[in-house]
């Protein structure tokens, strides 16, 4: 089973102004491919978003456009599995295919936030730092690559310690969750009927 994982980093709180992207392939539980590009937002980077990943408007002069990288982003992603820590890279692409009038890519996501929540439920936090501390892998932070890197790897634990196969999993986190009603406590009639019946 192959899948994708991927994971932006943006250059303002314009979840679209893409300005790196890294992307994990994984056919057959093996990783065959990475891939990373900076991408120029044609965008103001804000200080925010510099102290978060670094990355300057020096670093993308050059780079290609979102909407040069489109065709290529569409051919590594379109009808694949993909991974996405969170919500926010599906929405960025999507919003990063709009400015530039293209259609959103057609992709099957999995929020690796809701796996973890279902693999490993009661735990203080799902951010991607939290987990990977738990897990025992050491990354670093908000670039794009390592984020998705990390990604995948506890994707790959939540799938060999559930036992559920990645291509499993959408139909799995679209289920409700079934929970146990909690025990009722007996009315003093039961309780009473009960204690006779013990006698």
């Amino acid at each position: 089973m192959d899948y994708c994982v991927l994971d932006v980093e943006t250059a303002s709180s314009d979840c679209g102004s893409i300005c790196q992207i890294g992307i994990v392939r994984v056919v057959d539980g093996a990783i065959v491919e990475e891939h990373v590009t900076l991408v120029d937002p044609c965008c103001t980077f804000s200080p925010f978003n510099i102290r978060v990943h670094g990355i300057r408007a020096q670093d993308v002069a050059g780079a290609p456009t979102f909407q040069a990288l489109y065709a290529d982003l569409c051919e590594r992603l379109t009808g694949r599995l993909v991974v996405q820590q969170g919500g926010f890279d599906k929405t960025a692409l999507a919003r990063a295919a709009e400015a530039c009038g293209c259609a959103e890519i057609d992709a099957r996501w999995i929020n690796n936030v809701s796996v973890a929540r279902r693999a490993w439920p009661g735990l203080p936090g799902y951010g991607l730092a939290k987990l990977a501390a738990r897990l025992g892998f050491s990354f670093r932070h908000h670039d794009a690559l390592e984020d998705a890197r990390v990604t995948q790897a506890i994707f790959a634990r939540a799938v060999a310690e559930t036992g559920i196969p990645p291509h499993d999993w959408p139909a799995r986190l679209a289920a409700p969750v079934q929970r146990k009603a909690p025990a009722r406590k007996p009315t003093p009639a039961q309780q009473a009927k009960a204690a006779a019946a013990a006698e």
